[in-house]
């Protein structure tokens, strides 16, 4: 007699966005409005596994707050635990930190997978069922080696690449490593690279930093907006420089003065891909910035950057910059 195959455990954590918004019939406005029993009803393959369905879009919206933030990491930490995977729909103006941020802190050897949709649920065209059957099929397939994955228009993203390029356009999201890792065609998925193993703080802290601006540097900045920093008490600063890791010589005085302060200064390029240089070629356009304590993040994306160096503070531990593995 055969034994039937145990289905796949998944726990599906709704966290509000647009994936979940719904139109209220009396004032004709959209917002959160689908739990994560609802969104399931728009899968077609949610009965291929036994899904356990968590409600978080009233506790922790609009998910803007940092330690807020630290509410959804704890219910993730504990869903790991006892799935085979999980998924979570979330809004997507945020998805990429929140994404990069659970990244890092939830230890886990399950894969975690975060989707959402640009277009709510009464609209024509609603792309939230889809992305919500490719986030389920990934978590209960993909070997969670990968880390934290982003699941949009039929593409998958690591956590610590994907960023959101457009406003509005249903193929909103791309990677800064230049292309996603991973499509899905009708129910086929394919993905382009192993993943590459690499150190994670693996830890939460019990707070997360709030005041860790960026600031961003442009043609002829004279970095009026460094001036008062330290007054403000700031907890960390984020640099983001033109394209190659260029900061313009008077706003560079003031960076560095700043940073020998001992502020926590971590400077990355405002590029949407590549890497900051290792040198430039004019005088205080890089050189010298690392020699006053600023550290120079190779590979993250400003508000990545900021998320990195926000759970440093919060765990009292310096700054080390992301994707050392990468290096040949």
């Amino acid at each position: 007699m055969e034994t039937e195959t145990p289905k796949r455990r998944l726990t599906l954590i709704a966290a509000g966005g647009t994936i979940s918004h719904a139109r209220d019939p009396r004032t004709g406005h959209s917002g959160p409005g689908l739990t994560a029993v609802e969104l399931l009803r728009h899968t077609t393959i949610s009965d291929t596994y036994e899904i356990h369905p968590i409600d978080l879009a009233e506790r922790t919206q609009p998910l803007r707050h940092p330690n807020e933030l630290l509410a959804l990491v704890r219910v993730i930490q504990q869903a790991v635990e006892t799935s085979d995977g999980v998924v979570v729909t979330h809004g997507t103006d945020t998805m990429e930190e929140v994404a990069y941020l659970v990244d890092e802190t939830v230890r886990t050897t399950v894969p975690i997978v975060f989707t959402g949709a640009m277009r709510p649920s009464w609209a024509v065209g609603y792309d939230g069922g889809r992305n919500l059957d490719n986030a389920l099929r990934i978590a209960a397939t993909v070997a969670a080696d990968y880390g934290t994955l982003v699941t949009m228009h039929d593409e998958i993203f690591e956590a610590w690449s994907v960023y959101k390029a457009d406003t509005g356009a249903i193929d909103a999201f791309t990677a800064r490593r230049g292309a996603a890792c991973g499509r899905i065609f009708g129910d086929q998925m394919t993905l382009t690279w192993r993943p590459v193993a690499r150190a994670r703080f693996g830890a939460m802290p019990p707070t997360l930093p709030v005041s860790v601006p960026i600031v961003m540097m442009g043609v002829g900045d004279d970095g009026a907006a460094f001036d008062g920093v330290l007054s403000q008490q700031v907890q960390g600063l984020v640099v983001a420089s033109m394209a190659a890791g260029e900061v313009p010589p008077i706003a560079h005085e003031k960076l560095v003065v700043l940073a020998k302060s001992g502020l926590p200064t971590v400077l990355c390029s405002s590029a949407t891909s590549g890497r900051t240089a290792e040198e430039y070629y004019y005088p205080k356009a890089y050189d010298g910035l690392r020699a006053a304590g600023i550290v120079i993040e190779d590979w993250l994306s400003p508000r990545k950057a900021r998320m990195r160096l926000m759970v440093s503070l919060g765990l009292r531990r310096a700054y080390v910059p992301f994707g050392s593995e990468f290096l040949l």
